[in-house]
């Protein structure tokens, strides 16, 4: 339990709060001098339109040191234990590019096109994987598919024409493909995170990735030895150890990536799990819980509902005790306003077809006819973003398991055709359909009792990364009209009360 005595002063405060967290006052000094600097950095930007949100930042900050010290913690361990170009491109690349500047180019892109661009977008290098794991989505893909080099660096320079600067590689195994550090290198303002086994990461290309700074490895885990063995192979576990070891040596800020399942979720919602990948150095942890997708999905895998309200619990439970930047892909939906799909995500196969996110496998175009722009102008893309978010209830954000009628119905009226033989049958099989259907149901009796509860203030705040604690009805106000109007419900009013009904939706949703 962190303690801090009132009347400290900011400095003292991070002291404490690194000693408590294991830091030495070696690390507490350089991840103090560090992040003076990079503040420094960012009040002197150049651009006046970004100022506020410099200030937003420094004062939620303020915030987080009393109201949720975790996060404090977090900034702090990496700015202790990463190398300097690692540090640098967090600042310079995520920090400033991503979240202080993002709302300001974001609007201004708004106003020339018409909605607001993604923040990352997903890219599949390619399909062929060192490994076979029981469930993986991935082998209803196209094996030995590679994506053109040409048509990545096409894709790169027209996501950040986008204003996008976060990309997202997954695969297959992205490191198999044979030119990967050179995209990384030839894009020094992009972060890529890179979803990866681990198996091809020894301790020369560690250290590589370290020069390089801005790639945030991201190693899949099933559990422990005995769980990762059996579903990705006798030995997985062993050497993906042993490269976190040389990725933590390197000063590489790397973390972890699980799939929650009926049969692991009690054991992934635990703090030994969670303390274990600390141990090692992982700075940061996605889970994505089982979705019904791929040849053949397995409907018996899917967490129950009650499971995936013990993951919520546990989740913020960690962001209170741990510190550690964890992100629970749906039970995280109150934080990002609702579902990302088609509008603030999109994901492109090996073989160009982009889809509205890696789970919805359903596309209309594909970019070697298309530009991105084209794209997420698209009929199939405006009729998923009409339709967000699909609830007032975030925790209720996903159009496939929590409002399942909502993807049968703009696949159908778009004509979106699956990515893969097979995929549509999470739309056509009625077993899954019937599963679903009977799945969102029951959650949802789950997901409005805790949306009223003392967590989110009666469904009205959230604590939000980086900016502390935040009302909902401010921050997302036009989504969470057009959420009620939805539903057919009345906005709440600023004094609590209702109005008399929704108001017209906007047009476009000003992202906070």
């Amino acid at each position: 339990m962190l303690s801090m005595e009132q009347g400290t002063g900011p400095m003292e405060m991070l002291t404490t709060l690194g000693r408590q967290v294991g830091l030495t006052q070696a690390e507490v000094d350089r991840a103090t001098e560090r992040l003076t600097g990079a503040f420094s950095s960012l009040m002197a930007t150049d651009k006046p339109s970004a100022s506020f949100d410099v200030n937003r930042l420094v004062s939620g900050l303020g915030k987080n040191l009393l109201d949720n010290p975790m996060l404090v913690a977090w900034g702090l361990k990496v700015a202790a234990r990463t190398g300097d170009e690692v540090f640098s491109k967090f600042i310079g690349n995520f920090l400033k590019r991503s979240v202080v500047e993002r709302k300001s180019v974001v609007d201004n892109m708004a106003d020339e096109l018409g909605y607001h661009p993604p923040s990352t977008i997903l890219i599949n290098p390619t399909m062929r994987c060192n490994l076979r794991c029981k469930g993986c989505y991935a082998y209803s893909f196209d094996q030995k598919a590679d994506m053109d080099r040409d048509v990545i660096e096409r894709i790169l320079l027209q996501a950040k024409d986008l204003g996008i600067h976060f990309i997202t590689m997954t695969g297959g195994e992205p490191f198999l493909y044979p030119e990967i550090e050179d995209i990384f290198q030839s894009h020094p303002d992009i972060t890529f995170m890179v979803y990866t086994n681990a198996q091809r990461i020894d301790a020369a290309r560690a250290q590589r990735l370290a020069k390089l700074g801005n790639v945030w490895p991201t190693i899949s885990v099933e559990g422990y030895e005995t769980e990762t063995d059996e579903r990705r192979g006798k030995g997985v576990y062993a050497k993906l150890i042993e490269t976190m070891g040389h990725l933590k040596d390197a000063g590489v800020l790397f973390g972890i990536s699980a799939v929650p399942t009926r049969h692991n979720t009690d054991m992934l919602a635990s703090d030994e799990f969670l303390d274990h990948y600390i141990d090692q150095g992982a700075l940061f942890g996605w889970m994505f819980t089982y979705m019904p997708v791929g040849k053949d999905p397995d409907i018996d895998l899917m967490a129950t509902p009650a499971q995936r309200e013990q993951l919520r619990r546990q989740s913020l439970h960690w962001r209170q005790s741990k510190p550690f930047f964890m992100s629970d892909f749906w039970n995280d939906g109150p934080l990002c306003g609702g579902c990302m799909s088609a509008s603030r995500i999109a994901f492109i196969t090996t073989d160009g077809w982009v889809q509205p996110c890696v789970f919805v496998q359903f596309a209309t175009h594909n970019v070697h006819e298309h530009s991105l722009r084209d794209i997420f102008d698209s009929e199939f893309f405006h009729a998923i973003r009409g339709r967000q978010p699909y609830h007032p209830n975030f925790l209720r954000p996903c159009k496939i398991i929590d409002h399942p009628h909502v993807l049968r119905e703009v696949v159908e009226k778009c004509g979106a055709r699956p990515t893969y033989p097979g995929a549509d049958s999470i739309i056509k099989d009625q077993h899954i359909r019937d599963h679903l259907d009977n799945y969102s149901q029951e959650y949802a009796e789950i997901a409005e009792k805790t949306w009223n509860s003392e967590d989110y203030e009666g469904g009205h705040s959230v604590q939000v990364p980086f900016y502390g604690r935040s009302d909902l009805y401010k921050i997302y106000e036009p989504y969470m009209r057009r959420a009620h109007a939805q539903v057919g419900t009345p906005m709440p009013s600023c004094s609590g009360k209702v109005e008399n009904r929704p108001k017209k939706t906007e047009s476009r949703i000003k992202i906070q």
